[in-house]
Parts: C-alpha cells; sequence; structure tokens
C-alpha cells in the first residue's frame, strides 16, 4: 500500500512517476511525496482529473493543461538521438503515405511530433493510426518498451529515431516532457519541490553507475544505462524553451 508523507511546507504532494529508465534522476533522491507510478499519457490524465499533483508531463498534455499548472525548470530533452522514441517501420520514411502506423498507448508528444515530421518533412500521410498490438507497416514505440524492442532484436528494418529527425528537421532540441506543479497547490510547495528535484538531479548524474548496476532490464549494460542518461537534458535553458515553442507553434491549428 503507498503511504503519503508530508513536504517541509505541510503539503502532501502526490507526484507523478514515469517508470521509464530515462526519468530514474528526478526520483533519485525524491523523499517526502507519494510517488504514482503513470507511463506519460495515463499521467496527463491523472493530472486533469486531480489524481496526481505534480509530475513531468508530456508537452502536449502540459500544453493543454497549463493554465492550473505552475511549469518548472525542468523536464527531459535531448539534442540528438532519443534512443527509446523508434519508429519501427518496414519502409523508410519517405514511403509510409498510405501506410498503417501502430502507437503505443503510453504516448501522448512523441506521436505529435512524428505526425509533423511525416507530413511535413516527408509529406506523406499514413492511412490510419492504429494502436502499437494491430497489425501495420511501421509501429512508434516508447520508453523501456522502445530500447528492449531496439536492443532486441525488433525484425524491421528501419528504425528512426524521433529525436534525431526533430534535430535534424528544426536545428531545436526535441523536448517530450515538462515538470508542471498544480497552482493550487501554492508557490511555497511548487519551489520546495523544484529544489528537491534539482538536487536529485545531480546526485543522479553523479551517480550514474549506481543507477546502471540496478537498471539492467531494457538490454543495456552498465555503459550503456550510463551514455543513454547522458544523452538527456533534464533542466531546460534557452533552447529548450525555444525548442517548446517552436513545436506550440506547428501544433496549432491553422486559420
Amino acid at each position: 500500500m503507498r503511504s503519503t508523507t508530508s513536504s517541509a511546507s505541510g503539503t502532501d504532494v502526490r507526484v507523478g512517476r514515469i517508470p521509464y529508465l530515462n526519468s530514474e534522476p528526478f526520483y533519485f533522491t525524491l523523499e517526502g511525496h507519494e510517488l504514482v507510478p503513470l507511463p506519460p499519457r495515463p499521467l496527463g490524465q491523472a493530472m486533469e482529473a486531480g489524481r496526481v499533483d505534480a509530475g513531468p508531463l508530456s508537452l502536449v498534455d502540459f500544453f493543454r493543461l497549463e493554465q492550473t499548472l505552475r511549469p518548472l525548470p525542468l523536464g527531459i530533452a535531448t539534442n540528438g538521438p532519443a534512443r527509446s522514441v523508434i519508429l519501427f517501420s518496414a519502409r523508410p520514411p519517405k514511403e509510409l503515405d498510405g501506410a498503417v502506423v501502430g502507437v503505443t498507448d503510453e504516448t501522448s508528444t512523441s506521436v505529435e511530433i512524428l505526425r509533423l515530421l511525416l507530413a511535413t518533412k516527408y509529406a506523406v500521410a499514413p492511412q490510419a493510426w492504429v494502436d502499437a498490438a494491430s497489425p501495420s507497416d511501421a509501429v512508434l514505440l516508447i520508453g523501456d518498451q522502445a530500447l528492449r524492442a531496439l536492443h532486441g532484436g525488433h525484425p524491421a528494418p528501419y528504425r528512426i529515431d524521433v529525436g534525431t529527425e526533430w534535430v535534424e528537421w528544426t536545428g531545436l532540441p526535441c523536448v517530450f516532457a515538462r515538470w508542471g506543479v498544480r497552482a493550487s497547490l501554492g508557490a511555497p510547495a511548487a519551489a520546495e519541490l523544484a529544489d528537491a528535484l534539482e538536487a536529485s538531479i545531480s546526485d543522479a548524474l553523479a551517480s550514474l553507475r549506481r543507477i546502471a548496476m540496478v537498471r539492467r532490464d531494457v538490454g543495456l549494460d552498465e555503459t550503456g544505462v550510463q551514455h543513454y542518461l547522458r544523452g538527456f537534458t533534464y533542466r531546460l535553458g534557452p533552447d529548450e524553451e525555444r525548442a517548446i515553442t517552436e513545436l506550440r507553434r506547428r501544433l496549432e491549428p491553422r486559420p
């Protein structure tokens, strides 16, 4: 049974915990909060329903809910390959016009970035988007599921890294998630959580070998886990903010 503990501010904060390897640094030394394990899309749904108070929200969900949130300058971004947001395809992307594309039900942002890439960068229009378990010409997987498929011999001849594709297309980092805290919790609770997350990230990045020793369940050895985690940016700076603005602009409906 989960136990709820209070932060120093006296506020009980239910924190969404994405159970992916690339999110481990957020929780490495995070204490004093109830952690609720949720993949990205269900985390956005839980935030909307009031079942959690904070978490690394999928960027598209953050956009949708931002009027109710305090943003933190923390998230998940990459300035190159994500290595765990992969379209496994029987054809190269430029040949996916009229294709059937499967999508994991855990994604909110990666699928929208993929839609933009196919429509605008490659000028192709898939015939249908289906569940990842359905027959398809290509399938988008994210997180640990993508890592296991990538390093476990997925039969698809083409492995398209969505992070790499976005960076090459826009010249900007690819931001997948941003931390948000429910605004009703107040500024002190948000600031306290931000400080705790900052400390956890710093401790984790200085202790990647410790994470690698216990996270050998994704098909990577210790060196591979450390290399994978070093590929992510967890503190959002000016370049990441520009990337967030660019994704928002590209997702806005055209008049």
